[in-house]
């Protein structure tokens, strides 16, 4: 799936919101949009299976960098997501525009025709 810059930075704003790590940001943004594989410790974290994620976590990663993604993934994220193995595999194969309309739904990103739109009124966007 490509996106404008314009919907990148709606997506990125919600983690800036809830102040998610950059490097977080940047992986679960990858996953959410192109179904790449986060890694086991997101993978675990997408899962719930916190006890996984802190053995497989990098030592640098702090719990309040956790909470602030957990928060973000609770208020934000797609149910279709996260919450089990499962859900993250099935995210991870579903066709990249079935991922896009969940995203659209859940106004992560802006539709296409929205996107053409922006880009046509030359409307500037901020990066977060």
């Amino acid at each position: 799936m490509k996106l404008s810059v314009h919907s990148k930075n709606k997506l990125m704003q919600t983690f800036a919101t809830w102040e998610v790590p950059e490097e977080f940001a940047d992986t679960m943004a990858n996953y959410l949009v192109y179904g790449y594989n986060p890694g086991s410790g997101f993978t675990s974290i997408l899962a719930n299976d916190f006890a996984s994620a802190i053995v497989r976590s990098h030592p640098s990663n702090t719990i309040s960098a956790y909470k602030s993604l957990v928060g973000w993934m609770h208020n934000t994220m797609p149910k279709e997501a996260y919450g089990s193995y499962k859900k993250v595999k099935d995210w991870s194969s579903i066709d990249p525009e079935q991922r896009r309309i969940i995203l659209e739904h859940n106004q992560l990103i802006y539709t296409t025709k929205e996107e053409v739109m922006l880009i046509l009124k030359d409307e500037p966007t901020v990066e977060p």
